[in-house]
This record gives structure tokens, sequence and C-alpha cells, in this order.
């Protein structure tokens, strides 16, 4: 136990002490927990992420827990029980529209934080919110979001079995939240997550 305490403390002292990509911008922003069987994946923080101190603490956050609320999670409640990991760690910056896109290098040089969170937690299940996120966990890299929003998947990651269960990003930018397709899709990835065995463990039981 004492092993497992130092090993996750090592691992947020090296989470928040990087600055390895010259570009991002702030501090590495987290919401690790010391035990969970649920990891959720973000894209990056957004500009207010770090004032705040935890990921999805903004108007996308306000979107996100709406939708965990409609299957009776409360944001807390999901703050206190889940691994709020991210592809990235730090802010990228603005870009023409929306927030800049990590690069892959960048993607690359954070692999090693969520890696470690896999093999600590061993999660039953991964939630991957937005497309960056989601890619990777898929094989496919020609993908519409309605092809995996409202399914779920099984695969070994990081030498993990894991089901994992997509989300779109809850962004006020990403318009296919709002189509007829995007709401039925989302609709069913939030039964799919509510019926599915580690959600009633951690949530309802």
């Amino acid at each position: 136990m004492k092993n497992r305490k130092s090993e996750y403390f090592n691992h947020l002292n090296r989470l928040i002490s990087c600055r390895k990509c010259p570009k991002m911008q702030g501090n590495p922003v987290h919401g690790c927990i010391p035990s969970a069987k649920i990891i959720s994946i973000g894209q990056a923080p957004g500009i207010h992420e770090e004032r705040f101190g935890k990921p999805f603490a903004y108007t996308a956050g306000k979107t996100l827990f709406g939708w965990f609320k409609r299957i009776g999670i409360e944001e807390e409640t999901f703050r206190s029980k889940v691994n709020m990991s991210a592809v990235c760690r730090c802010f990228p910056g603005k870009a023409k529209s929306g927030d800049r896109k990590p690069s892959p290098e960048e993607v690359q040089n954070c692999s090693e934080f969520l890696e470690f969170e896999v093999r600590f937690h061993k999660p039953k299940l991964i939630i991957p919110i937005g497309k960056l996120a989601i890619d990777q966990l898929i094989d496919n890299v020609k993908y519409k979001l309605e092809d995996v929003v409202g399914g779920i998947f099984s695969r070994e990651l990081h030498g993990v079995s894991v089901d994992w269960i997509p989300l779109p990003h809850p962004s006020g930018l990403n318009v296919w939240n709002h189509t007829e397709t995007g709401k039925a899709c989302i609709q069913k990835a939030l039964k799919k997550i509510q019926n599915h065995p580690t959600i009633k463990e951690t949530f309802f039981i």
C-alpha cells in the first residue's frame, strides 16, 4: 500500500512539473484521484481550467456534466470517483476557431501520464470525450462520430483489458452535438454508460 501511494504521488509530481512542450501555455491541469475503476479522457484543458485547477471547469464542463446529470450522476460525485485524464494536460493555446489541436509530438510527450494512470488504476471502463481522445483508442483512423458515439467497445490498452464508451466533445463549437443524429447518438451513449456494470457499482450500489 505504501509503495502504491508513493508511486501515485511521484506520478502527480512528474505531471505537475512537466514542461516538455514549449508551445503549450500555463501549467498542467489534472483530475487525478488515488483510486478509480473509471477513467475519462478529455482532449486538453481550455483557457480557464488552470485557474479553476480541474478539467472541464468552464462552459464545456457545464454541458458535459449536464449530460451526466441526465443519468443520475452529479458533477462532484463524478469528480470524486472518476480519474479525469486528458490526451494533453496543458492548454494548447487558441487557433482561428476554438483551441489549437495538440500536435502529434505533444500528444506523444504527454502519453506517459495516461499510460501510468491506466496501468495504475487498471480501469474497467474508459470514457473518451472528443475526437482526439477517441483517436487514442480506435484502430480505424477514418471514422465519423456517428460510427462510434452510442456504441460500446472493448480492447487492451497498456496491458489492461477495458471497455470504452465514447462521447463527443461538449464544446459549444461542436455543431454535431445539436444535430438530430448527434442528439440521438449522445442519448444512446449515455444509456450505455448508465447501464455499464462498473458505473452501477461505482455510483448506484
